[in-house]
């Protein structure tokens, strides 16, 4: 197989074929064609990656004793969201999870890696959905030839539907797909898509999921409630603003209700602390890695990225002692800068795409931010052809980096989504928002 399917675009009536049941959500991705092909190999590379990050955070939490104030205080954080990050009942950080990858190198020469870039963890990760769904287009009678001997395919809907039935209150209760209100952006909000299909993913596995508003939920008879429906589970989507009071209020009375007994999410926001940038700099710095076991502290330097929180301070880069800030100013063509608390590829800088003097000014404001940002190694992901059509029909076959989007459930690595970065090599962050092209993957061992 070339990967790429199509040798001609797809007409008007087959393409409407494949993608019907995209569209009436409507999702908000382009179509790949092609096939996101790894080998098996791969599938327990990504598997021990995920494994030692997981390992790597358990030894941060039981460094701290589980303790959100103290754990905060050394990642860097804000002290000021920690009564936040407490308000809710904890629960497993790694239950739901879709941290991103790369698979490939930090010059561009030598073995390939298998590096996590970003957390991700919690309930707020996204496009499981959508696995299912790409995965149900590509049986399109059209598709269905090619699609079929591409590998195995990874459905992941039946297993996320029974990790949230084992945490409902009751088998038929409704599970609140729930955010505040002013999040609501009407049917041509980018996110829309996200909430509308996981409600339909979900009734296939036989559960009852509804987009709710916060402000609805009403909390009676020692239970919540809403619009007359029992509310068995809540699917948190809500991240609350600390500075905005109406959040705030709203945090309160669900927190109340979850202490109460009176409803469960699946998860809460104790595990928004290690879902940030900020983990996997305390991950590969020495200062932490140093007390753990030497394998582990070795494992680590394969799973993560060289990162560091960016301050004024001394540390190693490949065996090198280093000024972090002088260093990270003349050397901005192998840097990314990141927010440890930023979200959806939001303020992330490529060094080699800015001007040195933009680079300059970048690293300086960062420094001196309220709060905090990371300063990471740039990774080249390893290019894969991609072949798809344009809104006029036009069939384009590119071969450009791609980023894993690698699925957890139950603490565990189930899978993943390649996301193509269709603006190509000089356009680094590969993001939904940025345009990029999603495509489950298959696995096989004949690539």
């Amino acid at each position: 197989m070339t990967g790429l399917l199509a040798p001609r675009a797809l007409t008007p009536a087959e393409l409407a074929s494949v993608t019907a049941e995209l569209d009436a959500v409507p999702v908000p991705f382009r179509f790949a064609l092609s096939a996101a092909r790894l080998p098996t190999a791969t599938f327990g590379q990504m598997s021990r990656t995920w494994t030692t990050f997981r390992r790597g955070v358990e030894a941060f939490i039981d460094r701290y004793d589980g303790d959100a104030g103290r754990m905060a205080k050394a990642l860097g954080l804000p002290e000021q969201l920690v009564p936040m990050w407490e308000s809710l009942p904890a629960r497993d950080w790694h239950l739901i999870g879709r941290p991103d990858m790369i698979l490939g190198t930090t010059d561009g020469t030598g073995p390939e890696r298998c590096v996590i870039v970003d957390v991700n963890a919690g309930s707020l990760a996204g496009l499981f959905p959508l696995n299912d769904m790409l995965l149900r287009a590509h049986q399109a009678d059209v598709l269905r030839p090619e699609f079929g001997a591409c590998g195995e395919p990874r459905y992941l809907m039946g297993r996320f539907a029974d990790v949230l039935r084992r945490h409902m209150t009751h088998e038929d209760g409704l599970i609140a797909l729930t955010y505040y209100a002013d999040e609501a952006a009407g049917d041509d909000h980018f996110d829309n898509w996200h909430y509308r299909s996981l409600v339909l993913e979900l009734a296939r596995h036989g559960l009852t999921a509804r987009s709710v508003h916060m402000e609805d939920i009403e909390i009676r008879d020692g239970a919540a409630w809403h619009r007359g429906a029992r509310i068995g589970l809540v699917h948190r989507y809500f991240l609350p603003d600390a500075e905005n009071p109406h959040h705030m209020a709203e945090l309160g009375r669900i927190s109340a209700a979850a202490r109460d007994g009176a409803l469960r999410s699946i998860t809460g926001l104790w595990g928004e602390i290690l879902a940030t940038k900020a983990t996997l700099a305390m991950l590969s710095d020495e200062e932490f890695t140093g007390e753990l076991p030497p394998s582990l502290a070795a494992d680590l330097t394969e799973a993560v990225p060289w990162t560091r929180r960016l301050t004024e301070r001394h540390t190693f880069w490949r065996g090198e002692r280093v000024d972090l800030l002088d260093w990270s100013l003349r050397n901005r063509h192998r840097l990314v800068i990141k927010p440890a608390l930023g979200e959806k590829g939001r303020d992330v800088l490529i060094g080699r795409e800015l001007t040195a003097a933009d680079w300059s000014a970048l690293i300086e404001q960062a420094a001196g931010a309220e709060r905090p940002w990371v300063v990471q190694e740039l990774m080249t992901a390893t290019p894969k052809p991609l072949s798809f059509q344009d809104d006029s029909g036009d069939l384009h076959e590119v071969t450009v980096p791609v980023v894993y989007g690698s699925y957890v459930l139950d603490g565990e690595f189930v899978g993943a989504i390649r996301r193509y970065g269709i603006k190509g090599d000089g356009h680094l962050m590969i993001n939904g928002l940025q345009g990029a092209v999603p495509a489950p993957v298959y696995w096989g061992d004949d690539e």
